[in-house]
C-alpha cells in the first residue's frame, strides 16, 4: 500500500514533498475542505492545519484515481495537476500512483529529495517588523547549495546540519512592510527556485506568526542566584523564633525546609557592594513571599513579602540600591501550585462544599483534608495543592500579584516548574500579561530538558539551561570535547537564534550538588566548568556561594548559608570568578558575540568568540593527557592569564583551561 498526501493551500505555500505526490489547489478562504473521488463513496473531510493548508492521508494502491476538490460546496478542479480525464460527462483531476524507487541523497546529481519551508518558527521566524529569520529544510548531503532572493538584505546566512537533514537558515532584513521571497536550490546543473511560479510573502502588518524580540539587556548579561533565607542576616529583629547558629554544625534537618538561619532582604542590601565588586550584574531570588518554610515554595500569601525576610518597604529599598548599581533583580514565581495554608485553600479546609474557592484547586473528594487523597498537588505533597490555571479568579489574582511586584520595579520572572502547567497558560495568559506591563522585562522558565516548544509561541524569553549543565559538567569530568559540542549544539542550533545569548547558563542551583561537588572538590576541573561557563554563548548564572568554593551534596546541602568571614573563602577560586567575570564585562566577544568551535580532539577543545571588532580563543583539556594542536593563528594573541604572546597553538597540557585575547 502507498500513502499519498493531498494538500490544498489556502493562503500561501509553505511546503512541499518531492518524496510523496502532492495535490494542491489555490484560494483565497474556505471554511469547509472535502476531497471527492473514485476511492471513496462519500466526500472526505480534510483537515485544516496550522500552517495554513489543507491536508488528508490515503493509503492507495497503484493506479490512477479519478477526484476534485469540494471547497464551500463547490466542485473545482486541482489545477496544479496538469493530468485530467472526462468521466460521466465530467472533467476530473487524474492522481497517477506509481511505484516509488527508494531515492538517495547526493550532492551534485541534479535531483532533490524534498524542501521544507512550513509555517511554523523553526521556518518563518519574525523578531519585529522587518526583521525576521526565514530557514529551508533539506535532505543531508543532498544539495550543493541554497541562496535568497527577495526584497530585503541578508545579514546572516547558517548552514546547520542535523543527524538526517540540513537547515539553510537567513536572517534577513527590510524595509518593506511586505516581504517577497524565494529561496533558490543549486545542485549539479540544476537550479531550483522554490516556489518555481511566484514568491512567498510575508507582511509584517499581519504577522503569520508572532514577533518574538527578547529585552537587549539580557543578552550575555551576569546573573547572581541568591536563595534569601540563607544568603545573609541583616535585620536579627525579624528572625523565626528559633534559628540555628549560622557557622553551626550543618544537619539534614538544620538545612531542610522547617530550618532557619534568619537570612532576610536586609542581608541583601548589605551585600549589594560585594555583588557589585564581584562584578554581578543582575539577581535573581528564590521565592520571597510569605510561607512557612525555608524554601518558601509553598506561598501563604503572594502579595507580602515573608516577614522574616522583611516588608514591602525593605522590598523597596533594596530594588532601589540594586538599581544605583545597575544591578536588575529577577523574582521567582511559583504558580502551578500554592501552599495549603494560602487563603483559598484554607476556606475550603473550613467551608467544604461551601467555600467560593472550590474551582481554584481540583478537588477530589469530600470532606477535604491535608491530603494528596483530597485533591491534586504538586508531585503528591499535600502541603502544596495544584492551582487551576484555567479558572478566571484564579488569572485575576495572578494578574494582580504581577502588576504589584512589577509595579515595585522588577525586571521580570523565573517560573518554577513549567512543565506542570500547561503552554497555553505561559503563551496566551502569562507572557502577554508580563510584557504589557513592561515588555523589557525577562521571562525565565525552569525546564530541564529541550525547551523548544516555549519558543514558539513564545511562552519564555530564556530558561534555566540545565542542558549546558550537563554538558559542561560532563565535559568537565574528563568528558570528551566532541561529546561537549555535539550536547551543546543540540539546543544551539534548535532554540531560535534571537535568544540564545539570553540562556541562563548555571553549573548548578538549589535543586541540585554543588559543581565543585560534583565534581569531587577537584578545582583543576572545577575551574575548567567555571571557564566554560564564563566564555560560553549565553548568559551565565552563579549560584550563591559557588565563588568562595561552598559544597554541597544535592538538597538540602546546596543550601548552606553564605559564610561571610573570609577565613572560610577559597580565594583562588574567588579571585578566579573575579577575573573571569572581569573579562567578559570587558569583551563584547564574550558577551554578545558569535560561536565557533575550532578543535576537538579527545580532552581538548578549542573554540572562539567573536564580533567584528572583537575576538577571543578559549583552548580547554579535560584530561590528564595532553593533546597536540599545531595550530597557526592569524593574528597576534595574548595569553590572559599569563600575558605571553602566542602565534602557534602547539599543544594543550593536561587539566587546563586558557584564554586568548586577539590584540
Amino acid at each position: 500500500m502507498k500513502k499519498i498526501f493531498v494538500f490544498i493551500f489556502l493562503i500561501l505555500i509553505f511546503t512541499m514533498s518531492f518524496s510523496i505526490k502532492s495535490v494542491i489547489y489555490y484560494t483565497a478562504s474556505a471554511s469547509n475542505v472535502s476531497i471527492i473521488g473514485d476511492f471513496s463513496d462519500e466526500p472526505i473531510q480534510m483537515e485544516k492545519t496550522n500552517t495554513g493548508l489543507w491536508k488528508k492521508t490515503f493509503e492507495l494502491e497503484e493506479g490512477e484515481y479519478k477526484y476534485l476538490f469540494l471547497v464551500d460546496g463547490k466542485e473545482i478542479l486541482d489545477y496544479k495537476n496538469t493530468n485530467t480525464v472526462y468521466s460521466n460527462g465530467k472533467l476530473y483531476s487524474l492522481l497517477k500512483i506509481k511505484e516509488e524507487k527508494t531515492y538517495y541523497p547526493s550532492i551534485g546529481d541534479g535531483k532533490v529529495g524534498f524542501i521544507k519551508h512550513e509555517r511554523e518558527r523553526k521556518y518563518i521566524n519574525p523578531v519585529k517588523p522587518g526583521d525576521i529569520y526565514l530557514s529551508i529544510e533539506v535532505q543531508k548531503k543532498d544539495i550543493e547549495d541554497a541562496y535568497f532572493v527577495g526584497n530585503a538584505k541578508v545579514v546572516k546566512k547558517e548552514k546547520l546540519t542535523f543527524d538526517k537533514t540540513e537547515l539553510y537558515r537567513f536572517h534577513v532584513k527590510t524595509p518593506a512592510n511586505v516581504l517577497r521571497y524565494k529561496f533558490i536550490i543549486k545542485d549539479g546543473e540544476n537550479s531550483i527556485e522554490y516556489p518555481n511560479l511566484d514568491y512567498f510573502e510575508f507582511d509584517f502588518n499581519k504577522p503569520i506568526i508572532k514577533y518574538f524580540d527578547v529585552p537587549d539587556w539580557t543578552k550575555g548579561r551576569i546573573y547572581y542566584q541568591i536563595f534569601p533565607e540563607r544568603f545573609r542576616n541583616g535585620d536579627k529583629t525579624n528572625d523565626p523564633a528559633y534559628t540555628y547558629e549560622w557557622y553551626g554544625n550543618y544537619t539534614s534537618s538544620s538545612l531542610g525546609s522547617n530550618g532557619f538561619y534568619g537570612g532576610d532582604l536586609k542581608g541583601i542590601i548589605e551585600s549589594i557592594e560585594y555583588l557589585k565588586n564581584l562584578g554581578i550584574e543582575a539577581i535573581y531570588l528564590n521565592p520571597i513571599f510569605e510561607s512557612v518554610s525555608s524554601h518558601k515554595y509553598d506561598t501563604k500569601d503572594y502579595l507580602r513579602i515573608d516577614s522574616h525576610f522583611g516588608d514591602d518597604k525593605t522590598f523597596i529599598q533594596m530594588v532601589k540600591d540594586l538599581k544605583k548599581n545597575n544591578i536588575k533583580i529577577i523574582l521567582d514565581g511559583v504558580f502551578n501550585h500554592t501552599g495549603d495554608e494560602f487563603f483559598a485553600m484554607q476556606d475550603i479546609f473550613r467551608n467544604q462544599k461551601r467555600s467560593k474557592y472550590l474551582d481554584w484547586y481540583f478537588i477530589k473528594k469530600f470532606p477535604v483534608t491535608k491530603s494528596a487523597d483530597s485533591y491534586e498537588s504538586w508531585w503528591g505533597y499535600a502541603d502544596l495543592p495544584k492551582l487551576n490555571l484555567e479558572n478566571p479568579e484564579v488569572k485575576a489574582y495572578i494578574t494582580t500579584v504581577l502588576g504589584k511586584w512589577m509595579e515595585y520595579g522588577i525586571d521580570g520572572w523565573r517560573l518554577d516548574a513549567v512543565d506542570q502547567v500547561k503552554n497555553s497558560f505561559w503563551e496566551n495568559f502569562f507572557y502577554p500579561i508580563v510584557k504589557g506591563i513592561n515588555e523589557n522585562a525577562v521571562i525565565s522558565g525552569e525546564y530541564w530538558k529541550d525547551s523548544t516548544q516555549y519558543f514558539e509561541k513564545p511562552a519564555f524569553d530564556t530558561v534555566m539551561n540545565y542542558l549546558f549543565r550537563d554538558a559542561a559538567l560532563g565535559y568537565a569530568k574528563g568528558g570528551s570535547a566532541y561529546n561537549f559540542v555535539k550536547n551543546t549544539n543540540t539546543y544551539l542550533e534548535k532554540y531560535p537564534p534571537q535568544i540564545i545569548h539570553t540562556l541562563w547558563n548555571l553549573l548548578d542551583s538549589h535543586d541540585t550538588p554543588r559543581a565543585i561537588t560534583e565534581l569531587n572538590d577537584d578545582i583543576d576541573k572545577f575551574k575548567i566548568a567555571v571557564g566554560i561557563q564564563m566564555t560560553f554563548i549565553g548568559a551565565p548564572v552563579i549560584y550563591y556561594g559557588d565563588e568562595i568554593g561552598l559544597t554541597g551534596e544535592r538538597d538540602p546541602w546546596c543550601r548552606k548559608p553564605f559564610p561571610w568571614d573570609e577565613e572560610f573563602w577559597n580565594m583562588d577560586i574567588y579571585n578566579y570568578y573575579k577575573s573571569l567575570i572581569k573579562l567578559r564585562k570587558e569583551h563584547e566577544a564574550l558577551r554578545y558575540g558569535e560561536y565557533e568551535v575550532i578543535k576537538t580532539k579527545l580532552g581538548a577543545l578549542i573554540y572562539r568568540r567573536y564580533t567584528e571588532n572583537d575576538e577571543v580563543i578559549i583552548i580547554s583539556n579535560s584530561r590528564k593527557i595532553p593533546v597536540k594542536a599545531n595550530i597557526e593563528l592569524n593574528g597576534d594573541y595574548i595569553d590572559y592569564f599569563t600575558g605571553e604572546k602566542i602565534k602557534t597553538i602547539e599543544k594543550i597540557s593536561g587539566l587546563t583551561f586558557r584564554i586568548l585575547i586577539r590584540q
